[in-house]
């Protein structure tokens, strides 16, 4: 902790009465040993025992004091162990030589050792901001909230520093301060004006800055260099001022603003760039839509008008080829319509709106059969079961919605007179309902990663490509995902198929 080691060591440990005793009895503790080596040492070893005294007083307490106590050794040998004792008269030139000696030697070593103690200090220092510069920075890299990063860094200020801290900002509005982060929330309570001060004309204020020294926080604004009301500011209490150096104070609110205003830029670059995506996918979008649906809208047209002004003179065999047209031009356009319903119903639809509960796989692969056995045209169906006792948890219309997408996907894309295949089976901890068919498969630049989230691709020439979009959104509502084999097997064919997590009935 900062206040307890980066600080006086007197003003901080001890009051100065206690001091004063410690010390006190040090030198009638020095004084009675050397009453014992004086008949061994004489007045070497009693010298000597002194001169401990004062590099100890030295390194314990203030430069003064050390001298004071260096000179009343000088006093305390010249009474107790220089002839004639007991009196402070020096006898001889040996006398004074010797004490004078001890009077230059205490002096110069109290000096030398509040040097090495200032150069100690101030090592101590420089690698208590180091290390907490660098803790900052580890914060900012692993964490990618913003709050939850501004909140870490007020509790480690407070548990280095033992002061309350927090980051607040003006509202745009009201120009009312706004607590994004505190180590106690609701206890820094600074004053909107002080805090608008700091922010608009990007100054320090508190103890020993220059500017509004009297108030009970420091406040260092994120914006020193560039003035921003957007930005917010650095509130520190007041408590232990005397022993928080200003400057630490400011280079951590430095090395806060710069990483703070790197990871808001980094959101908005973000944002920009993934709003100017989503307008490119858009623009994509309803470029496809206008493209592939003005061609089934011209051929319709087309067919009715003939039926319309040339209806006598056409053939049935004529009539019946034109009625189909139009009917199979309106079914694609029927299915497409739902497909692009459904896309926006998912995007729109929340937790509540979904009913989950325990479905079986088979039911649902049931289902989806059912519906295509009611149809006049319908693709060649097998059902490949290898997990018939599983259950899923989930809705089971939307289920049976992204497998009939599924299923459509690769009827368009199936070559041969084999049957498609559904495939249900367990992998691990997943649940898997596929389809494989035995047409073209993905391409090798396609990112199967960013199937139906990113892109939109179909592997026949008509269409949207929504299928995979509709999919991608179903199992993003069941916490699951989208699988893509392709080639799958020695045959070439092709797998996709969606992934559930594997969850035990209760």
């Amino acid at each position: 902790m900062y206040i307890g080691h980066m600080t006086n060591r007197n003003s901080s440990k001890s009051p100065i009465l206690l001091e004063a005793m410690s010390i006190f009895m040090g030198m009638i503790a020095i004084t009675a040993l050397s009453h014992i080596v004086d008949k061994y040492l004489g007045l070497a070893g009693a010298s000597f025992l002194y001169l401990i005294l004062v590099i100890w007083v030295s390194y314990k307490s203030q430069l003064v004091t050390s001298i004071f106590v260096a000179i009343g050794s000088f006093l305390l040998i010249n009474f107790f162990f220089v002839e004639p004792r007991y009196t402070f008269v020096i006898g001889s030139i040996e006398s004074w030589s010797a004490l004078l000696g001890f009077l230059l030697v205490s002096i110069a070593i109290t000096s030398l050792v509040h040097q090495l103690r200032r150069q100690k200090d101030i090592a101590e220092k420089e690698t208590f901001k180091a290390n907490l510069l660098r803790s900052i920075i580890e914060i900012f890299s692993v964490e990618t909230d913003s709050v939850v990063a501004l909140q870490k860094f007020c509790l480690l200020l407070k548990r280095e520093l033992g002061c309350e801290v927090a980051i607040l900002k003006l509202d745009a509005t009201t120009k009312d301060s706004i607590e994004l982060a505190s180590s106690k929330p609701g206890k820094v309570k600074l004053d909107s004006w002080y805090l608008s001060h700091a922010i608009e004309y990007g100054a320090m204020l508190g103890p020993h800055t220059g500017t509004l020294e009297a108030i009970d926080y420091w406040c260092v604004p994120f914006g020193r260099f560039y003035k921003s009301h957007e930005l917010p500011a650095l509130v520190i209490e007041r408590a232990h001022e005397e022993n928080i150096e200003v400057s630490l104070i400011r280079a951590i609110a430095d090395q806060l603003s710069v990483h703070y205003q790197k990871r808001i830029a980094e959101i908005k670059a973000k944002d920009a760039g993934e709003l100017a995506h989503r307008e490119s996918i858009q623009k994509a979008f309803l470029s496809s839509i206008s493209h592939d649906m003005r061609t089934p809208l011209t051929t319709i047209i087309g067919a009715s008008s003939s039926l319309l002004n040339q209806g006598q003179q056409l053939g049935d065999e004529q009539s019946i080829k034109l009625l189909e047209m139009i009917h199979s031009e309106s079914v694609y356009l029927n299915d497409s319509t739902e497909n692009i319903l459904s896309l926006v119903k998912l995007g729109m639809s929340d937790g509540n709106q979904i009913r989950m509960d325990w479905q079986s796989p088979e039911e649902i692969v049931g289902a989806v059969m059912s519906r295509y056995n009611n149809r006049e045209v319908k693709p060649s169906l097998q059902l490949v079961m290898r997990a018939k006792d599983e259950l899923i948890y989930g809705d089971q219309a939307l289920i049976v919605l992204a497998l009939t997408n599924l299923i459509e996907n690769a009827n368009k894309a199936h070559l041969g007179s084999n049957p498609i295949q559904i495939l249900v089976d367990r992998v691990d901890d997943e649940i898997r309902i596929g389809v494989i068919d035995g047409g073209a498969g993905f391409p090798k630049d396609f990112d199967k990663g960013l199937a139906g989230q990113q892109q939109s691709y179909q592997r026949n020439k008509k269409g949207f490509g929504l299928g995979l979009s509709i999919v991608r959104a179903v199992m993003d509502k069941h916490q699951g995902w989208l699988v893509i084999e392709s080639p799958f097997g020695d045959d070439r064919r092709t797998y996709v198929g969606m992934t559930f997590p594997f969850k035990a009935s209760s």
